[in-house]
């Protein structure tokens, strides 16, 4: 190690240890999970439930596997399939289910799977007191609805939320029969047929920033109706969060709203505060179709739908977010930079930036189509695909500099594959380099036999290098060894970007839902982060915007009539540098 390489370490290492993290104890979104396949061609997850049960986390989702995952820590998953005596009662085809209602109370721990066969008008309800055992009862049965969410009372009473394109509504459970009480049945939202009725613009899911919010599902069809769905609850400190997606799950627009009430079937209010799960840009994009849960240490916690939808538009993953009641009881899902590594604790930041945006990259070889240089533009829809997947295939990147690395993030992507059950898995070697000639291993996952399409590896201890280097061992299904990112976290070694100025509101007139912010661009930014909110302390909306050339953004998700808050922070490699609070000048 050179003089200047020992001094960036020692440097490092000081801000390391000041910082105190254990970068065992880490996460990064998207989830790194053995995602199902549709259709043979694409992984799929999407509108998860998490349950804490018996000291165990129980994970179901859409699409996925036919049955659920278990975990001791939120961060290690194990998939576990429903018996064979109990399935067809709990998936649609004994290969998945959609959108499940699942919740614990005392020994039990139920579900409903509310799209059975075709041939059936009701829905079991099933229970177990040990989902390892295998031993499934169906305890009652319910009329089938859309999105349903079963949530019991601190009383014990329970209910059955559920609305999909239709208003929500709520019935209560007999608990000794597990049907529904005849009359119980109670609208909780009146639907809207009139897009220009809706009082918050976050209900049209548009499409304005960048290319990774295109879809062919809203192209030149901004008027249409949005897809309300997804009905949750969530009981906190005596008040009742009634919550719902909008404005439908193909988009990285996709939220969650939250109304407020006494009891839980209302009267509910809009809370001005809403969305209660929103995240806009990034990596990734969408964070709506939710479970909320607490933890072990009472720590809250939404489990939410992320979108990808190139192979398909219905192409989904899963995120872990915070989530966090401030001193008013105001819900928020805290995903500012919510796919850079977060602790698992409290889903706190580690402070690790990314180092591989815009870095050049090199490969063995490449499509026409998938350059070298997609595997570092911070865009899951994009990706570097080689021209085979055979084990010389490799792609490299220059860091520009050497950076004290924390953790990678290999996002593997699907080209030319076909599912092949006993062929899923994922083995590469990770290689750095001081002067990209002579290599050491870094990371050795070539005996691998596990699926890891976002396989995120926080280092024990830390590593300050120049260049990575992966090498394919094996692409899962015949594929070609393809990535969407290899996304590199740790400090750069230099100084944050300088605070924004010149921030400029504009609401529109013709239209207050509407909205233009101007900012002056700041040297050596890798992007902003816009955050707004109904009040200087609850700035809880964030879009981030990737290029520090950028120096506006007109968007759509303002509440009509709501007064904003603003404040446009910048980042890049070595920080993030929060900008100064500005309330909009009144219309």
């Amino acid at each position: 190690m050179n003089t200047v390489h020992r001094f960036l370490w020692l440097s490092f290492l000081a801000a390391s240890a000041a910082a105190g993290l254990p970068a065992p104890h880490t996460f990064c979104n998207p989830l790194n999970l053995d995602y199902g396949w549709r259709d043979g061609s694409y992984r799929h997850g999407a509108d998860p439930v998490i349950v804490l049960f018996k000291d165990k986390y129980y994970l179901f989702s859409t699409w996925d596997v036919a049955g659920f995952r278990v975990s001791d820590d939120l961060l290690s998953w194990t998939s576990h399939r429903f018996p064979a005596v109990a399935a067809p009662r709990m998936t649609s085809d004994n290969r998945s289910y959609c959108a499940p209602a699942v919740a614990a109370r005392g020994d039990w721990l139920y579900f409903i799977n509310m799209i059975p066969r075709k041939e059936q008008r009701f829905a079991a309800i099933m229970r177990t007191r040990d989902p390892l055992s295998g031993v499934w009862e169906k305890c009652g049965e319910v009329k089938k609805v859309g999105d349903p969410a079963l949530f019991f009372d601190d009383d014990g009473r329970a209910w059955l939320y559920h609305g999909l394109r239709q208003p929500t509504k709520v019935f209560e459970l007999n608990t000794r029969t597990w049907t529904e009480i005849p009359g119980s049945e109670v609208q909780l939202r009146a639907a809207v047929t009139n897009l220009a009725d809706f009082v918050g613009g976050y209900e049209r899911g548009r499409r304005e920033v960048f290319a990774e919010t295109d879809t062919g599902a809203f192209l030149d069809k901004f008027e249409i109706l949005p897809c309300q769905e997804a009905a949750w609850m969530t009981k906190h400190n005596g008040r009742y969060y009634l919550q719902y997606s909008t404005p439908g799950t193909v988009s990285q627009w996709y939220c969650d709203v939250a109304l407020e009430g006494a009891t839980p079937t209302g009267p509910f209010r809009s809370a001005d505060y809403s969305p209660v799960s929103f995240k806009v840009g990034g990596f990734i994009g969408s964070a709506g179709h939710s479970g909320v849960f607490q933890d072990r240490s009472g720590q809250w916690w939404r489990v939410t739908t992320m979108w990808i939808g190139v192979h398909d538009l219905f192409e989904r993953r899963l995120g872990l977010f915070p989530v966090r009641f401030d001193a008013q009881d105001r819900m928020s899902t805290d995903t500012a930079l919510g796919d850079y590594p977060r602790r698992i604790a409290d889903g706190s930041p580690t402070g690790w930036m990314v180092q591989s945006f815009g870095r050049k990259c090199a490969a063995s070889s490449s499509l026409t189509n998938h350059p070298a240089r997609l595997a570092a533009d911070e865009n899951i829809r994009t990706w570097w695909s080689a021209r085979t997947g055979d084990t010389n295939e490799w792609l490299q990147m220059d860091l520009g500099q050497p950076r004290r690395i924390h953790a990678v993030q290999v996002n593997f992507a699907e080209q030319d594959v076909k599912f092949a059950p006993d062929d899923d898995y994922h083995a590469y070697r990770l290689l750095a380099s001081d002067d990209g000639v002579a290599w050491r291993t870094l990371v050795d996952k070539s005996a691998s036999r596990a699926c890891t399409p976002h396989d995120y590896v926080p280092l024990a201890e830390p590593l300050v290098t120049h260049h990575l280097k992966i090498e394919n061992v094996h692409t899962p299904c015949g594929g070609n060894f393809a990535i969407r990112d290899l996304r590199v976290f740790g400090q750069g070694g230099g100084a944050p970007p300088a605070p924004v100025t010149g921030v400029r509101i504009e609401r529109h007139r013709d239209d207050d839902r509407n909205v233009t912010v101007r900012w002056n661009r700041t040297a050596k930014s890798d992007g902003y982060l816009l955050r707004f909110g109904s009040a200087p302390d609850a700035l809880y909306q964030c879009i981030q915007v990737q290029g520090g050339s950028t120096e506006q953004l007109t968007m759509h998700a303002l509440t009509r009539g709501l007064s904003y808050v603003w404040r446009v922070d910048s980042f890049n490699e070595n920080g993030l540098t929060p900008g100064k609070s500005a309330r909009e000048p009144k219309l």
